[in-house]
């Protein structure tokens, strides 16, 4: 092989290391950059005997109750107790017992609703 072309060969290889080269580390730090995006720089903290799966209006209007999780309390049942999202609904909303009427001014329909999921599919 002439110099010439041995050169231009090396030449190449060089170019084509630099390059990938430069792929390689433009990739990962593409990747690091996203992973840090995606991170939560403040997560939220749990306080001793709070569940922050369930609103704040849950724990100020039902928990004193029906317990942090909804278990129930003393005389308190567990809620949803087997009802259906509109049943529980309807009974916050309308009251039962020693229980009080609850309007969208103390707990929004959104917060009883997501308050429902949680209690009926993560509760353990």
């Amino acid at each position: 092989m002439s110099f010439a072309r041995e050169h231009a060969v090396t030449h190449i290889g060089e170019g084509m290391t630099k390059r990938m080269l430069a792929c390689f580390v433009t990739a990962t730090m593409i990747v690091a950059c996203a992973d840090e995006e995606n991170e939560n720089p403040n997560p939220p903290r749990e306080q001793p005997g709070e569940t922050s799966a369930l609103s704040a209006s849950f724990q100020s209007v039902c928990a004193t109750c029906h317990g942090d999780d909804g278990k129930g309390k003393g005389k308190y049942p567990s809620i949803p107790g087997g009802k259906d999202e509109s049943a529980f609904i309807a009974i916050v909303r309308s009251g039962r017992g020693d229980m009080p009427a609850s309007d969208a001014s103390r707990i929004s329909d959104a917060d009883l609703k997501a308050d429902y999921l949680w209690l009926t599919t993560k509760r353990e």
